[in-house]
């Protein structure tokens, strides 16, 4: 990669406080999923329940449904910096406590299904002020590049998190994990003391009503919010992946392999994505590359779900994460940009809480009932085609709309 290549791609970057977020965010992202890799294998470890497992993604996941709503406003309403700090905090003092039953001994298989749920209480605010502060450290001409690397940030935690997982476990225990992870939380509050965001727009914060309305009457923003939510609940496939990996007659390794797969493949999107929202020319053409990932999303999605063998698969897999993250962060990129400052926490809670991590929590089990019911393949390709006619409505409602300005 040549230097002004380099310097397009990275270009916010270049304001020192995105600098200390990005180094605080890649910190604590990898210890935080290096330590959901563990509590699943002390879960497993403990019980052998696959139920158990669900049970305690469930706890996670319903503070930030139910919740995050109240964080999105909160993320209006106070100052960002000081949200993220606190929840920071909170989730040092989770960690500490992981430890301390560890290390003791002590550690019961209610603590997970405990802990868990306040971990998710405490991401269901920190999500939407991380998301709001991003504009307030960097000049506008830089808002959607600093998103688009706020997601390569995410995947390559995503790696780096259960590869550190797999090694540390293995030679150390999951005591040394949960040690680690709080390690990458005092690193982070250390960071934030050098983040300085920039003066907002206080005069007025947005009610429930207003958002929504906000939101779902802007034709643009609907528009991507319900592209998100079919993709979210037709194209699970992660939660599906040991459906998968059992057809190909794999283990957890060649599980581990397909996922690691997809998520190299999503930090390519991630850094295409970056180059692509560096300058305002280029990322006028950011919803071309949306609606060309969503129909590459359906077609590779499709032909994983038919695939024989772990090396067609492990090759189709890549372009699925490559082109879901097009789709998600590139979204999320457009929606911000029709936002303004006083609502940018709410809408993302919209976006993220309920279009993504809401369809989300509901297609995972309905996949599953229908997996069992039609089989994986004709279920997960049905999911794709319901994301290509997705992808077609969307592009073609954007196309009517332009010719009518």
């Amino acid at each position: 990669m040549d230097n002004s290549l380099m310097k397009a791609t990275f270009s916010s970057l270049k304001h020192p406080a995105f600098r200390w977020y990005c180094l605080g965010v890649i910190a604590s992202l990898t210890g935080s999923l290096m330590q959901e890799i563990v509590v699943a294998w002390i879960a497993y470890q403990m019980t052998g329940s696959s139920f158990v497992l669900g049970s305690i993604l469930f706890c996670f996941q319903i503070p930030m449904l139910t919740l995050g709503i109240i964080g999105g406003f909160a993320a209006d309403r106070f100052d960002r910096k000081r949200i993220i700090v606190w929840t920071q905090r909170a989730a040092l003092l989770v960690c500490l406590t992981w430890f301390s039953l560890s290390v003791t001994g002590h550690l019961a298989v209610w603590h997970l299904y405990v802990l868990s749920a306040v971990f998710g209480l405490i991401v269901a605010f920190e999500i939407p002020a991380r998301f709001a502060v991003i504009p307030q450290l960097v000049s506008d001409e830089d808002i959607m590049n600093a998103f688009s690397l706020d997601s390569l940030l995410f995947y390559s935690g995503r790696v780096a998190g259960p590869a550190l997982a797999a090694v540390m476990l293995g030679t150390l225990g999951a005591t040394a994990c949960f040690a680690a992870n709080a390690l990458t939380y005092v690193f982070e509050l250390f960071t934030l003391r050098y983040i300085h965001p920039k003066p907002r727009d206080e005069s007025h914060n947005p009610g429930l009503r207003e958002a929504f309305a906000f939101a779902y009457g802007n034709s643009s923003i609907r528009r991507l919010l319900l592209m998100v939510a079919v993709f979210s609940f037709c194209g699970v496939y992660i939660p599906l992946m040991p459906v998968f990996t059992s057809l190909l007659h794999g283990n957890e390794t060649t599980n581990g392999l397909l996922v690691a797969a997809s998520e190299i493949g999503a930090m390519v999107g991630s850094l295409i994505l970056a180059y692509v929202t560096a300058t305002k020319t280029r990322a006028a053409s950011l919803p071309r590359y949306v609606g060309v990932a969503g129909f590459s999303y359906g077609i590779f999605l499709a032909l994983f779900a038919g695939s024989g063998s772990v090396a067609v698969s492990m090759a189709m897999i890549v372009p699925v994460g490559f082109s879901m993250t097009i789709v998600l962060i590139g979204s999320h990129a457009l929606v911000q940009s029709h936002v303004e400052d006083r609502m940018r926490g709410v809408i993302s809670t919209v976006f993220w809480m309920y279009s993504y991590f809401g369809m989300f929590a509901i297609g995972g089990p309905v996949f599953g009932w229908l997996v069992e019911k039609l089989g994986p393949a004709v279920t997960m390709q049905t999911g794709a085609a319901a994301c290509i006619v997705t992808t077609a409505l969307y592009l073609y409602s954007k196309s009517r709309e332009e010719k009518r300005i």
